[in-house]
């Protein structure tokens, strides 16, 4: 008998299923016992599940996340160009959200590896259609997680790329960069990551933390990932030293943009009882503001901001 306890399994998200013929499907009885629900091999439709029902949580176990999240980019890919086209950006977020959810929820467990393929596949798709990019980065979502920001900031980063004409390899550098800013905050409690309220002095240091340990998970990719490592160090630095983890003032470009771009996307979009979301013009006044205390690169901010709307704005 196999316990639950035993062994690491992956919940499968259940619009996610019907992608997994090739893979043995788990579930738990009552017992805490792991009892297969689906052989490798059968495709999982409505017939399947009406000769087996089950509502509860579906598992697969850890030596098969790489081979789901191959399968679920597959599908993401083949999905994509389309509704880009097409221009149904709702499917096209609820795409990215169920792929980037996925790779971000344990990614100690090999499931980045897939992420520059995702980032370079959203930047091919995308090159032909700007405006899709920038409604996508300002679509709202109920459920506001780390997911939600990290999709914001890359879309808003890409765009950014766009605008300043990037070469498309630096654009997708730093859109994986942007994607993966926040991988460390996988290690922080979620108790912190949702609190609403003001964190106590010891909990932001914890939240702080996310930045190193952003750089810990993505060392483990070995070289695969590591055009990556300044946007999670450096997001939060600041020009004139007043950031962290560390206080420097030597900050990449890629650190540069993603610490405006973070920022921004943060104010208006994540509402807190002890704060509201701002309007983007509020924001940018907010990042003007920081501009001339020395936070920020002038021309970055101004080519940001710009980015946003594709015209002139007086700053």
């Amino acid at each position: 008998m196999v316990l639950f306890e035993d062994t690491e399994w992956i919940e499968v998200r259940p619009s996610n299923l019907k992608y997994y013929s090739d893979i043995d499907l788990y579930y738990r009885s009552p017992s805490g016992e792991i009892l297969l629900y689906k052989q490798a091999g059968l495709v999982y439709d409505g017939e399947y599940q009406e000769k087996h029902p089950y509502k509860g949580k579906i598992y697969i176990t850890a030596e098969d996340k790489i081979k789901s999240l191959k399968i679920l980019q597959k599908a993401f890919d083949n999905h994509l160009t389309s509704n880009v086209q097409k221009k149904k950006i709702n499917e096209v977020k609820k795409e990215l959200i169920n792929i980037v959810g996925e790779t971000l929820s344990q990614p100690r467990s090999g499931s980045l590896k897939v992420v520059p393929e995702v980032v370079n596949t959203i930047v091919e798709s995308f090159s032909g259609n700007p405006d899709v990019i920038k409604n996508l980065s300002i679509m709202s979502h109920i459920d506001y997680s780390t997911t939600i920001h990290s999709i914001n900031v890359m879309a808003l980063a890409i765009n950014y790329c766009y605008y300043t004409n990037k070469s498309i390899e630096l654009t997708r550098n730093y859109g994986l960069a942007a994607l993966l800013h926040d991988v460390g905050k996988s290690e922080v409690s979620e108790d912190i990551l949702t609190a609403n309220r003001k964190l106590t002095e010891l909990e932001f240091k914890e939240m702080q933390a996310h930045t190193t340990k952003g750089v810990e998970i993505l060392k483990t990719y070995g070289a695969d990932l590591l055009i990556a490592i300044p946007g999670a160090i450096e997001h939060h630095e600041k020009l004139n030293g007043s950031g962290y983890p560390y206080g420097i003032t030597d900050i990449s470009e890629c650190g540069q943009i993603l610490g405006i771009i973070d920022c921004y996307e943060a104010v208006t979009n994540d509402e807190r009882p002890y704060r509201n979301a701002m309007q983007p013009i509020e924001a940018l006044n907010l990042l003007k503001k920081e501009v001339e205390k020395g936070h920020y690169n002038k021309e970055i901010f101004k080519d940001f901001a710009y980015s946003l709307v594709s015209k002139n704005i007086d700053f």
